[in-house]
């Protein structure tokens, strides 16, 4: 399946097939704009530029074939990602769910393998990473909205041993990640449907999944270039 660790490239496309499987729905909505990007070889990046990014904003992380495969070949099997497809993680900027009132430091939520969901880290967190931003319209996402997400989420899908769902990454049948109310929003998401879901409750539904998200890997770039629905 991994065939060799050539290119720096960073972002690449994705090995063949993988990439066939990135292809959102077709929507005539508008979909975000990549508006900032940082590449770890550059150094940490600027405080002006790490500034710039907003609540609603969403963070795709990518690395070289070859920065992909040096992990790869230490056993940290969490970077196959990287290697199959153009972005290998995905967070959304939120304000931080520890604080109450509005407004509130930016933080990531995020989820991974044997992780819950968390806004525990900071803007901080991608000082040395390489990575794009792509912001929703203006006006579409309720911050409001977005922070209520957050406190809740970081609850429903704050078992580590739970919260990630293995069956949505194999494609099998991903959790549902439109909630419309607070007693929908779920306890089990990829990093992929835990962005879909907080944008949409947020007020920036996006037609991220095919097949309402059976037999469907939701993959960063599937949701960064899906058009708003």
């Amino acid at each position: 399946m991994l065939i060799g660790g050539c290119g720096n490239q960073s972002p690449h496309s994705g090995r063949i097939p993988f990439r066939l499987m990135e292809e959102p729905p077709e929507s005539e909505g508008e979909p975000m704009a990549l508006v900032l990007e940082h590449d770890q070889k550059d150094g940490v990046p600027s405080q002006r530029l790490l500034d710039s990014i907003r609540p609603g904003d969403v963070i795709a992380f990518h690395m070289s074939h070859a920065d992909a495969w040096g992990y790869l070949r230490k056993g940290t099997i969490q970077k196959i990602p990287y290697e199959l497809f153009r972005y290998g993680h995905i967070a959304l900027v939120v304000p931080d769910p520890l604080d109450a009132r509005l407004p509130a430091e930016p933080r990531l939520l995020q989820i991974a393998m044997k992780q819950a969901a968390n806004a525990t880290e900071g803007l901080d967190y991608l000082n040395d990473k390489s990575w794009h931003v792509y912001r929703p319209p203006a006006g579409s996402v309720d911050v409001a909205k977005l922070h209520e997400f957050t406190r809740r989420v970081t609850v429903t899908a704050g078992d580590p041993k739970k919260a990630y769902d293995y069956k949505g990454i194999l494609a099998i049948d991903n959790a549902p990640c439109e909630p419309a109310s607070l007693a929908e929003i779920g306890d089990k998401y990829s990093c992929a449907t835990l962005v879909v879901a907080g944008l949409h409750y947020s007020g920036y539904p996006l037609d991220a999944l095919h097949r309402g998200g059976r037999f469907d890997l939701v993959t960063p770039r599937q949701v960064v270039e899906s058009g708003a629905r």
